[in-house]
């Protein structure tokens, strides 16, 4: 029997719709992957107060740092905040002597300040002015006639209290004042700016050493300007998102710390005087 062969035409009405959602293809080109396998894309951002593992970190855009698996209380959890090398140290320094930039621009974006800088020179300075003002209590004791002088070991141990007092504890005040009044600080920034403020008085120390009392107060005055616009200007950024008096009251308060501070390195350290004045 002869087989018989049908042909069926189907006809397609143009009208039908079509679920083009169906039919579209999905880019994933902007999620991560890890061996071919999709991941979801997941905002980072930097850490938050006591809310996240370290309340030093800003509230601002920084990338966010590998967080230590160490308790804050435990010495290795402070490990990567010492994790810079000299240059790098060296050229903060420098900057905040020239403060023409915002240290976040020397320090670098996706980089977050660093403690070793603020802790050894701030133990710098305490060296400084103990050798310094011993040197310059001699000379004084030399031009007065005065051969019974001996070095005074105490002011060791008041600069000690004073430079690390504020070094870190100062900036811890100013970080709380500021969470206080609703601005988002970081700790570690805090610190990093009254640390390297410190650098201007290395140099402030050893020419102090030279018996000349104008030459001291002009000294003092020209370091606290240096370094007190170097803090004030750092801090404007996060000053400037409170109210306009709680802005101006905070930093007239730390200036006027600033001010103290710097009163206290003359009197306490070269305050002595010579039958040449």
């Amino acid at each position: 029997m002869a087989r018989e062969e049908y042909s069926v035409v189907v006809e397609m009405d143009d009208d039908t719709p079509i679920l083009r959602e169906e039919l579209e293809f999905q880019d994933f080109s902007s999620g991560s992957g890890v061996n071919g396998k999709i991941t979801q894309g997941k905002q980072t951002s930097a850490s938050s107060g006591f809310n996240d593992a370290s309340f030093f970190e800003p509230h601002t855009s920084r990338t966010e740092q590998p967080r230590s698996q160490h308790p804050f209380w435990a010495v290795e959890y402070y490990a990567h905040y010492f994790d810079v090398n000299t240059d790098q140290v060296l050229t903060r320094a420098v900057k905040s002597l020239f403060p023409k930039e915002e240290f976040s621009e020397v320090v670098g974006p996706n980089v977050n300040t660093d403690l070793y800088g603020p802790f050894w020179i701030s133990t710098t300075v305490i060296f400084l002015l103990f050798v310094t003002s011993s040197i310059a209590g001699s000379i004084a004791a030399i031009i007065n006639g005065n051969d019974d002088h001996s070095y005074d070991f105490k002011i060791l141990s008041f600069g000690v209290a004073a430079i690390y007092t504020y070094t870190f504890g100062v900036p811890l005040f100013v970080w709380v004042a500021l969470k206080y009044f609703g601005c988002k600080p970081s700790l570690l920034d805090t610190v990093g700016l009254y640390g390297y403020g410190l650098t201007v008085w290395i140099p402030i120390s050893i020419i102090c050493i030279i018996p000349v009392e104008i030459l001291r107060w002009t000294l003092v005055i020209t370091g606290f300007a240096i370094s007190g616009f170097f803090i004030s200007r750092n801090l404007y950024s996060v000053l400037s998102t409170a109210e306009a008096k709680t802005s101006r009251l905070i930093l007239i308060l730390v200036l006027a710390a600033h001010a103290a501070f710097s009163m206290l390195l003359k009197f306490e350290f070269f305050s002595y005087s010579t039958k040449l004045h």
